[in-house]
């Protein structure tokens, strides 16, 4: 039995349903789960998004097969904090390949829930966007300039690319995939639990700047319900 949380789930045939689970080990994975019409609604009371699991499940190929669930918690987030944990699961489906393993992320996933469960909290989730966005390949650099080694200025603006880094904006040829980032927020991300609300903001839009490159361009249907910061 390995910890795993669902992300999402489809009905599948009369008798089944077709999951994405979030597992410890494993990363993503898909499987089916089947079940009798006497453990119907135990089973879709269960294998819902943010519930913890222990399962297993056997097969090979894209697509296994759940021999054994138990659930160890639930998560309860209402109203804000539930759409904001969607959006979450909705990057983790969109962004990682199956079975490819993730488990600080996993852990980290685990504590944004915890911490939805008081209510909405848009900062903490976007923390872990930028971790999630480190196994995607953007990394940013807060304390030097990827190119020249010169110490972040506050009054520079920055520019990231996946191929060099973060490099000061005025020493480059604009391309339309650039993220534009400012080195006060650089700065201020030392120390996130100290940063001002201008820097949450100017934060949230360099993560949907990422987001869009990193997706082509293709929606997140949670982000489109996703509260502003005020």
């Amino acid at each position: 039995m390995k910890p795993a949380f669902v992300l999402r789930r489809n009905n599948f045939r009369d008798n089944s349903l077709l999951l994405d689970l979030f597992t410890q080990d494993e990363g993503r994975i898909s499987a089916v789960a089947r079940y009798s019409k006497k453990q119907a609604a135990r089973i879709k009371g269960m294998l819902e998004p943010f519930r913890l699991l222990d399962a297993s499940w056997v097969g090979r190929g894209e697509v296994f097969t759940l021999t054994q669930t138990e659930e160890k918690g639930r998560y309860r987030l209402q109203q804000g904090a539930l759409i904001q944990g969607l959006y979450l699961n909705e990057l983790f489906l969109r962004n990682f390949q199956t079975q490819q393993a993730l488990p600080e992320l996993f852990q980290r996933y685990r504590e944004v829930l915890s911490t939805l469960q008081a209510g909405e909290n848009l900062p903490a989730v976007m923390l872990l966007e930028l971790e999630l966005l480190v196994h995607c390949g953007y990394s940013f650099n807060l304390w030097q300039d990827d190119q020249t080694g010169l110490e972040i200025q506050a009054a520079l603006s920055y520019c990231f690319r996946p191929d060099l880094g973060l490099v000061a904006a005025h020493t480059l040829v604009a391309e339309p995939h650039d993220t534009l980032i400012s080195g006060t927020l650089l700065l201020a991300l030392r120390a996130p639990e100290q940063m001002a609300l201008p820097a949450w903001r100017e934060l949230r839009r360099v993560l949907d700047r990422c987001w869009r490159v990193l997706l082509k361009g293709k929606t997140l249907y949670a982000r489109q319900l996703l509260s502003e910061l005020k």
